[in-house]
């Protein structure tokens, strides 16, 4: 009897054991399993759009692309998935273009875009988050760059963004632009569009902003701050891609460029000024892109301090060279100058008139006047060109005065008899070697200097003038030494 409790007690305590160890292993072996079960079908899940034929849904794939981002593309080569970092579609010789007639587009070796988590079940419920191009070289034509403008003011559902490309602009005559380290990102968030891009162009970098809202203030930025370069535009709400009107403030080499503008390919300037402390001039007239960059514009000169000015932009600083070196043969257009009054060493100087001309990189001053003081006046022409980096400037000008004794006073010559006098000169100078050459000078309309009195003043403006730089024909000091120079050595 003993014995058979005993052995019952026994059988009961075996089986409690054999439970508990089976309860604490069904727990364990049920958790591992589901964890299992779930990262595996995580694993599916994501994994799975390897195996879609994308081929066959090549079309659709491009209407979705188009839809999301308002780009249509031609996809000419692979279109593959890939899960990792996170998922995503690649594809590879897409050609882009940017207009309903095909005639603007870009190529792309490859680029891919980001696909959301959920949704990934089917080929056609995918979720399109970013378009992203890294790491391409992509090439533009200038004449479309209006296309591209328009692209970039059409509203997307998702993000866009570019990533260390390089980008060329190459023009019909194989001229190339390059930027390097091209980034760009759009966002549109509650119908704002935002544009944040900076590149390295000739190894500066440069920032560019935008920010805009329909019917509302539109904002855009570019600064390139290693060379003090800053622009500044604010569209008024009524702007669009047809037509833009608005103000325009441009920082450049210590000058201020203040531009109210409207219109398109042709734009209208009024109420608008340029400043630095050598310059303060209003400015109207128009601006015109459509075929080529060309000005035609009107400065009501304030203030001038014409020889600072071209000191300081012109002129080489020790070791160094000048900030403007030469013209831009891009720059093309004219300029028509009026002055009422300025100072000088002379006195007043009124009434001054030019009409500054830039074509190809040269540089043209036609019917230029100006009335100084004790009845005198001269009127000048003057003609800058660089051909292959040779510099030089032809001249042609006539001095008169009716009380040349007064004015000669103001150069130390004051024994000057001649009731009036006029003074006709042309020649040229040569920059790069500082000299000068008159072809001829006629004293009062009649008498004209023989070769060796021109050698003698050749001589003597090159040694006293100009034996430094050019530039040195707006120092009066100099001037007067010149002119004292050969009035006494007669």
């Amino acid at each position: 009897m003993k014995t058979s409790a005993i052995k019952i007690i026994k059988s009961w305590l075996n089986l409690l054991s054999v439970n508990k160890f089976k309860i604490g292993v069904s727990k364990k072996t049920i958790l591992l399993g589901l964890i299992t079960l779930f990262v595996f079908f995580v694993i599916f899940y994501f994994v799975r759009p390897v195996t879609f034929n994308y081929d066959l849904h090549r079309q659709f794939v491009e209407k979705q692309i188009n839809s999301n981002f308002k780009i249509e593309p031609k996809i000419k080569g692979d279109i593959s998935y890939k899960f990792f970092p996170t998922p995503r579609l690649y594809f590879n010789e897409v050609e882009l273009y940017f207009d309903d007639k095909k005639s603007n587009s870009i190529f792309l070796e490859n680029f891919y875009i980001l696909l959301s988590s959920s949704n990934l079940g089917n080929i056609k419920d995918f979720n399109y988050k970013k378009f992203v191009v890294s790491k391409q070289k992509i090439k533009f034509n200038p004449k479309n760059i209006k296309n591209f403008i328009k692209f970039f003011s059409l509203k997307k559902n998702k993000d866009l963004v570019f990533r260390d490309n390089e980008i060329f602009f190459i023009n019909d005559q194989k001229e190339t632009l390059s930027f390097k380290n091209f980034n760009l990102s759009q966002k549109f968030k509650k119908n704002k569009n935002e544009i944040i891009s900076n590149s390295i162009f000739s190894k500066n970098k440069i920032n560019i902003k935008f920010l805009g809202e329909k019917n509302k203030k539109k904002f855009f930025s570019l600064s390139i701050p290693k060379l003090d370069i800053f622009l500044d535009i604010n569209f008024e709400p009524n702007s669009t891609i047809e037509y833009q009107s608005g103000e325009l403030k441009f920082d450049l080499l210590k000058t201020i460029l203040l531009i109210n503008f409207n219109g398109n390919d042709s734009f209208s300037i009024k109420d608008s000024f340029v400043r630095n402390k050598f310059l303060n001039s209003k400015i109207n007239g128009n601006i015109q892109f459509k075929n080529n960059f060309y000005f035609n514009l009107n400065f009501d000169i304030n203030k001038v301090a014409l020889r600072k000015l071209l000191y300081y932009y012109f002129a080489p600083s020790l070791n160094s060279q000048p900030i403007i070196s030469s013209i831009s043969k891009k720059i093309n257009g004219k300029i028509k100058i009026f002055n009422k009054s300025s100072n000088s060493f002379l006195g007043k100087i009124n009434n001054s008139t030019a009409i500054i001309i830039f074509e190809n990189g040269d540089v043209k001053i036609n019917d230029a006047t100006a009335n100084l003081p004790f009845g005198s006046k001269i009127d000048y022409q003057i003609e800058y060109s660089d051909i292959g980096g040779y510099q030089s400037i032809k001249f042609s000008f006539k001095f008169s005065s009716t009380d040349p004794a007064k004015f000669f006073r103001k150069f130390d010559i004051y024994d000057f008899s001649e009731k009036d006098i006029s003074i006709l000169a042309n020649g040229f100078i040569d920059i790069n070697n500082n000299k000068i050459k008159f072809k001829e000078i006629i004293k009062n309309n009649n008498e004209r200097l023989g070769k060796k009195t021109l050698s003698d003043i050749e001589k003597s403006f090159n040694e006293v003038v100009i034996n430094n730089t050019a530039l040195d024909i707006f120092d009066f000091f100099k001037i007067k030494r010149f002119a004292k120079e050969i009035t006494y050595s007669e």
